[in-house]
């Protein structure tokens, strides 16, 4: 009799857990949007949904129908002693409303959404002009003021301390746009 017991609440537990693991499992539908024909982005790396998220950013939360952005893997490691640096953006200099964004060799120390929420941050700051490179990559002019990445620590620099409160806003409203019904 006992053994029927220990049968029967092991067939409840065991149904059980697998229903609850296939309640879990389960993906997320994910939203589809149309873009213009004008906004392109290349993703050349193994984050294989990098492009829909910079799409989705730079048309649906900052209005661009307009931009050409190329994600690739960095050519070689950055970073200093003090930091690392998971990636960066930089705009090109002879096409407009072009930008190429690099990838940390290796991977990231976040999510793919959330370092795309952040670097499509300052991709808008330098759309609108706030942000503008200084000829030699060694530094950027931020609202008129020359940021010098030597003198000022990346914490410190007024452009990523405003893309890293913006940051989380983008994410939020990517998983709404991804998500939602």
């Amino acid at each position: 009799m006992k053994n029927k017991k220990f049968i029967i609440i092991g067939a409840i537990v065991l149904a059980f857990s697998i229903l609850i693991f296939l309640l879990v499992r389960r993906e997320k539908n994910v939203n589809i949007y149309e873009y213009p024909d004008s906004l392109v982005v290349n993703n050349h790396t193994k984050y294989k949904n990098a492009d829909v998220y910079s799409k989705l950013i730079l048309n649906k939360i900052y209005n661009y129908d307009t931009i050409v952005l190329n994600i690739y893997v960095a050519p070689r490691d950055y970073g200093t002693d003090e930091y690392d640096v998971a990636g960066f953006i930089q705009k090109n200099m002879y096409e407009p409303h072009t930008y190429n964004i690099f990838i940390k060799k290796g991977g990231l120390p976040t999510t793919i959404k959330n370092f795309l929420s952040h670097e499509l941050v300052h991709l808008h700051q330098m759309e609108i002009g706030d942000l503008v490179p200084v000829s030699d990559y060694l530094g950027m002019v931020y609202k008129g003021d020359t940021i010098s990445f030597v003198d000022v620590p990346y914490n410190e620099r007024p452009f990523e301390i405003q893309a890293l409160r913006e940051e989380h806003g983008n994410l939020k409203q990517l998983n709404h746009l991804l998500y939602s019904n």
